[in-house]
């Protein structure tokens, strides 16, 4: 395997051959290794949020999109494309929201037809006590693991693939 220093893709010897060749061990052990720990991690993420605060994960991701948007809303239709979920999915996880008083919906001011979901006083409370959990577990599970050379691997390689790291998450 061959590295371009100058792109910083690898270009594997025999690598544009065949593209629906069989994986090596070592692709293999990276696609499963990927998809594992996320899996393990969102569990995880999820249990522990479930447990402290009472807010599965998807919640909380509603909850820190909007607590990271402009005055604390933003357009349902908005909301759903950030977190790629379907917007039937995203209406039932509000209206739980909703229903816990962290969340209101409100006509979007530019558009009659549109609902922008707003964060309460309520949501922001449990916003910041459920990011704590969030981060504790996070770096508990995952980031405290790794050192800093490999977090920096790692950074390097989700933005080969297209990630943008500019924005804020978490």
């Amino acid at each position: 395997m061959s590295l371009n220093t100058e792109t910083g893709s690898a270009e594997r010897a025999g690598v544009h051959a065949s593209p629906s060749r069989p994986l090596n061990p070592t692709e293999r052990a990276v696609w499963l290794g990927l998809l594992s720990t996320h899996l393990r991690l969102l569990r995880t993420l999820d249990a522990e949020l479930v447990a402290a605060e009472r807010l599965p994960m998807s919640s909380f991701e509603v909850l820190l999109t909007l607590a990271e948007s402009p005055e604390g809303r933003l357009r349902m239709k908005d909301i759903a494309a950030s977190l790629l979920i379907s917007r039937s999915g995203l209406t039932r996880i509000v209206d739980d929201l909703e229903r816990q008083g962290l969340v209101v919906r409100e006509k979007c001011p530019t558009d009659a037809r549109g609902f922008d979901a707003v964060l309460t006083e309520g949501g922001k409370k449990a916003y910041r006590r459920a990011r704590k959990v969030h981060l504790t577990n996070l770096r508990r599970e995952f980031l405290d693991r790794l050192s800093e050379e490999q977090l920096a691997s790692l950074a390097d390689i989700w933005r080969t693939l297209g990630f943008d790291d500019g924005a804020d998450a978490c």
